[in-house]
Parts: C-alpha cells; structure tokens; sequence
C-alpha cells in the first residue's frame, strides 16, 4: 500500500466516511474517489492541497510528510 493510499485510509477511517461519501465532501466523482483509494489513479496537487484544508490536515501532508506532524483538528478523533 502506497503512502498515498495509506493516508486516503486514515482519512476515512478518522471521519468515518466511505470512499462515496469522501467523493461528495470533495465535489468529485465516487468512481475517482475509489480509484484514488485504491492507488489506481495518482492524486493532482490541487486535489491534493483540497483534501488537507477540507479534513484540516497541514499543508503537504499527503505528499509524504509525517504523518503525525502538525495539528490535527478532527472533528471526531
């Protein structure tokens, strides 16, 4: 599992959502979100960069940083 794909999972297991509901809270496609899930399509920077500022997660973390590092505002966790 890529770390991409890693971080994707964290995402969804931390708010609880499934890969159709994570496709409505980004505006996109539920087949995209599962093809980003499951690594066969590679994240955009754009996409990338909406999915940290929509789940509150610090700038880049999807681009291979710590996975830990920075705040983390989840509403549920």
């Amino acid at each position: 599992m890529s770390d991409q794909q890693h971080k994707l999972q964290q995402l969804l297991s931390e708010n609880a959502i499934s890969e159709e509901e994570l496709a409505f809270c980004l505006g996109i496609e539920p087949d995209q979100a599962l093809s980003l899930c499951q690594g066969r399509k590679k994240l955009t920077d754009k996409l990338a960069r909406q999915i940290e500022q929509t789940f509150s997660k610090p700038a880049y973390w999807l681009d291979g940083g710590d996975s830990d590092s920075g705040p983390n505002y989840d509403l549920f966790g």
